[in-house]
């Protein structure tokens, strides 16, 4: 199976074990390089816009985030997640600045 192929699968909302809260309406995997070069991941965690961040539990990010982790090993993927957490108004602001 084709390394994109399995990333995508790890990361079905459809098979993922993930928390109530924040509620995550899609996981956005990109090729990424870190700081030293090495080849990795960048997921974005797309939650729901009415998410009020303030009231976001630490320990589910923190569940979200293993959870994540968790599938990725399960599908034989190595790359490092860089994991970042966005409302899509905010993706829509990026996209207006870049």
């Amino acid at each position: 199976m084709p390394v994109a192929q399995a990333i995508h699968e790890a990361l079905d909302l459809g098979r993922l074990n993930l928390p109530a809260s924040p509620k995550v309406i899609e996981l956005i995997p990109e090729n990424y390089t870190d700081m030293d070069g090495e080849a990795s991941l960048r997921i974005t965690v797309v939650i729901d816009e009415a998410t009020d961040l303030d009231r976001i539990d630490g320990s589910n990010v923190g569940l979200l985030k293993a959870e994540i982790h968790r599938s990725l090993q399960q599908h034989s993927i190595e790359l490092f997640p860089y994991i970042f957490i966005a409302k899509p108004s905010e993706l829509a602001t990026e996209e207006q600045d870049a």
